[in-house]
């Protein structure tokens, strides 16, 4: 099961997340999400632990970096999808080696680097 974090609100960004989701069920995933808050993200990872996550690291003001922290306590991989570069990212520790798949993201590769994890 694959976990999706992205901020789902009306208008571009409720299509970008329910793209990324309609791409991975596609391609055999189960979808836990998409999650929109920090809150809701990890009510649904203490629900049920998935195999890995896809992430975006705003979330309408808020930082993902919280969701990651508790991914990375249960050992579930993740992947970025989002615009900020390499540098902003590279200022926590959770980031610094993620890899980005950027925005807009190439959905083919998204679920052929979740299926690698």
């Amino acid at each position: 099961m694959i976990f999706l974090v992205s901020f789902n609100s009306a208008g571009r960004r409720g299509r970008i997340a329910h793209q990324l989701q309609d791409a991975l069920e596609a391609g055999g995933f189960r979808v836990l999400g998409p999650a929109a808050t920090v809150s809701q993200a990890v009510e649904l990872i203490d629900g049920e632990r998935p195999d890995a996550a896809v992430l975006d690291f705003n979330l309408g003001g808020e930082s993902v970096t919280p969701v990651a922290l508790h991914l990375r306590t249960l050992g579930v991989p993740y992947v970025l999808t989002t615009a900020y570069d390499k540098a902003r990212l590279a200022s926590s520790f959770l980031f610094a080696d993620a890899l980005n798949l950027g925005k807009p993201t190439d959905l083919q590769r998204l679920v052929e680097t979740i299926r690698s994890l």
